[in-house]
């Protein structure tokens, strides 16, 4: 059983919509009362598609258990109108954007740096009995 939080979306300034997918979309958000930004995954209805609600519980149980340092970790979950949303720690520029900004490549400090976060990240989630794929 997955506990879901009476909380809901007016908690949040919208900001901006950072992405949008099969699934849903992500939002970048504000915290009213601390000011804290996140981003905020909101699926699609999850009552009427069995599929994407199979999916969102089973994200939301494998995400409550990985907490750390090297992943973007889920802050709360909530539901309003049939959809699940799920509140992560907002990241303000990913690795991606850092390769493109340097065409010419990171350099072997920074990029040993990157890949060693990322191995921690992988080694935890492995560790915790989750297969990820690319």
């Amino acid at each position: 059983m997955v506990l879901v939080n009476k909380s809901n979306m007016e908690k949040y300034d919208l900001l901006s919509v950072v992405g949008e997918g099969s699934y849903g979309l992500v939002m970048r958000c504000r915290h009213r009362e601390t000011g804290q930004h996140v981003a905020i995954k909101k699926f699609l209805e999850t009552d009427d598609d069995l599929t994407v609600k199979k999916m969102a519980m089973r994200e939301i149980r494998m995400l409550r258990k990985l907490r750390h340092e090297n992943l973007v970790n889920l802050i709360d979950v909530f539901r309003r109108k049939k959809r699940f949303f799920l509140v992560f720690e907002y990241v303000e520029h990913t690795v991606l954007e850092e390769l493109e900004a340097h065409a010419g490549g990171l350099g072997y400090i920074v990029s040993r740096k990157h890949i060693y976060q990322v191995l921690r990240a992988l080694d935890f989630i492995h560790a915790n009995n989750v297969i990820v794929s690319f």
